[in-house]
């Protein structure tokens, strides 16, 4: 069967609703047309030049990714600028792009309810609402399925989002950790919905400093962005083929993380969990 770019919004806008997104956002349909002939979809986190060749070669003229590839408003198109550079790309080869972005922050099912599974979190539920309809929220709150200590904690969240490091702060000496909050991405504004709901440790990216020293009793994490939010395209690619099991989809192997960490041999901390 033949299916087309506006199958594939209808699919999402059923899913993970774009009258959801926030008012800053631009989800939706951002480069080619959705009368498009689909040939094949890759997911992703970010859409960058190295991401717009894979999917040449897999042969996907679509490209379905959580953050836009066009965020902030474009007074014109330069192609000797890095943006405009990828999208004279996207369009030379016909390649659409579809963002869900916030609207898939506030779906039931999306970017955090995949943190919470990476963590094995179970009795998920919202942990904020979006709505009164209870049907969208932000950020997700469930049990470990056996308490720990938060250094073993803070092990397993490296261990499952593939990372080296975490910053994290609060607790005690003793701290002892069962529920979890979750946020993929910048959603330690959530702090004190976690605390309300009773978690012992929050995981989410991107705490600014001050942040850090809010509410004392809960083991703030921040895994980083990349960490938080990249599992949701291999999950983005399982949902598109339960729906369209004729489809061509691949989930991205390219790493987009512009994140590196150092973590020097002489290290010795100055505190410890």
């Amino acid at each position: 069967m033949s299916y087309q770019v506006k199958h594939i919004s209808e699919f999402f806008d059923t899913w993970a609703p774009f009258s959801t997104q926030a008012e800053y956002d631009n989800s939706g349909q951002l480069v080619g047309s959705q009368k498009l002939n689909i040939t094949g979809i890759l997911t992703c986190l970010d859409v960058t030049e190295d991401v717009v060749h894979e999917a040449i070669r897999h042969g996907c003229n679509v490209i379905v990714a959580h953050h836009p590839v066009i965020f902030r408003k474009l007074s014109r198109i330069d192609p000797d600028t890095d943006q405009g550079s990828l999208l004279y790309k996207l369009i030379r080869h016909d390649i659409a792009v579809l963002a869900v972005h916030t609207n898939l922050d506030a779906a039931r099912d999306g970017v955090s309810f995949v943190l919470a599974d990476q963590l094995s979190l179970q009795d998920q539920e919202f942990l904020s609402w979006h709505d009164e309809t209870e049907s969208h929220g932000y950020g997700v709150v469930g049990n470990l399925a056996h308490e720990m200590s938060a250094a073993d904690f803070l092990e397993l969240v490296c261990k499952n989002l593939g990372t080296n490091a975490v910053r994290f702060s609060g607790g005690t000496d003793g701290t002892r950790v069962k529920r979890v909050a979750v946020c993929g991405g910048t959603g330690i504004s959530l702090a004190a919905a976690a605390s309300k709901k009773g978690a012992d440790a929050f995981v989410t990216a991107d705490i600014k400093y001050h942040e850090y020293f809010d509410f004392p009793a809960l083991l703030k994490v921040d895994a980083g962005h990349y960490e938080t939010e990249f599992p949701i395209a291999e999950h983005l690619k399982n949902r598109i083929l339960k729906a369209f099991p004729d489809l061509l989809v691949h989930s991205v192997t390219t790493r987009t993380n512009p994140m590196q960490i150092h973590i020097s041999t002489d290290f010795k901390p100055s505190s410890t969990t």
